[in-house]
């Protein structure tokens, strides 16, 4: 938490976006930076998701936490839809 606060608070940010990446999720990481951004303007978020069912979990659940706070869905990415890879064996 304390870096989370000296990263956002004891820099002098001079730009028109700032973009945060976190973990997958709602664990410790986006809960601390949204209590550590409630007095800025939040433009929205931009979900980054894999085909993985695991992955659409994970962004299940990052899609109630943005509800819950208030922060505009901007956009789901879906990274590496179209990849197959090249060693695996599909039966």
């Amino acid at each position: 938490m304390a870096m989370i606060n000296q990263l956002l608070t004891n820099i002098s940010w001079d730009v028109n976006y700032l973009i945060i990446n976190t973990p997958p999720g709602t664990s410790y990481e986006p809960i601390s930076f949204m209590e550590n951004i409630r007095d800025y303007p939040v433009k929205g978020a931009v979900l980054v998701t894999t085909p993985q069912m695991v992955a659409e979990d994970d962004v299940t659940r990052e899609l109630t936490f943005c509800r819950r706070t208030g922060i505009k869905i901007l956009g789901i990415i879906e990274n590496s839809s179209g990849f197959v890879c090249p060693d695996c064996l599909f039966v």
